[in-house]
């Protein structure tokens, strides 16, 4: 699998970011285009209007590190920002030749618990030659405007 984080934020990003995820899962492979965060308010009392959306994604790993880089991101995020308010979200999940998997600290029916207070969600599902949305998929993701950013993870991981 190749393991993908997304980055929410209001430009610019902290210039060590990129440094301080390639610490933790190794030097980006891919780096998506930068989208407006316009899919939902969800994120704007605690990071402020203007946010943006971006991805790294990285070598291929096995899915059981998908906990540890949750917990890792966490504290990278908490690096910036003030206390209770993130300056960066980080999301850290994988691509699989089947689905983008998407780790969580929040428990739901439709997630799977994996260690230390993480889940794993399937957000999309590859089928048929596209990316299927699910009924939990976050509509940033259920928009379409990242699958050409994910089948590129997709077809880097078809290729190994």
């Amino acid at each position: 699998m190749l393991p993908l984080v997304g980055l929410l934020a209001r430009p610019p990003l902290p210039d060590d970011l990129d440094r301080k995820l390639a610490e933790c899962l190794g030097p980006a492979w891919l780096t998506s285009e930068t989208w407006p965060f316009d899919s939902t308010r969800y994120y704007e009392a605690e990071m402020g209007a203007g946010l943006v959306r971006s991805f790294r994604a990285y070598a291929p790993a096995p899915a059981d590190r998908l906990a540890a880089w949750k917990l890792a991101t966490r504290v990278i995020e908490s690096g910036w920002g003030r206390p209770g308010a993130r300056a960066v979200n980080l999301d850290p999940g994988y691509v699989t030749l089947g689905g983008l998997f998407l780790a969580s600290t929040k428990d739901g029916p439709h997630r799977i618990y994996l260690a230390e207070g993480i889940y794993a969600e399937l957000t999309l599902l590859y089928r048929r030659g596209r990316w299927e949305a699910l009924p939990w998929t976050f509509p940033d993701f259920r928009s379409g405007r990242y699958d050409r950013f994910i089948t590129s993870c997709r077809d880097r991981l078809k290729q190994r």
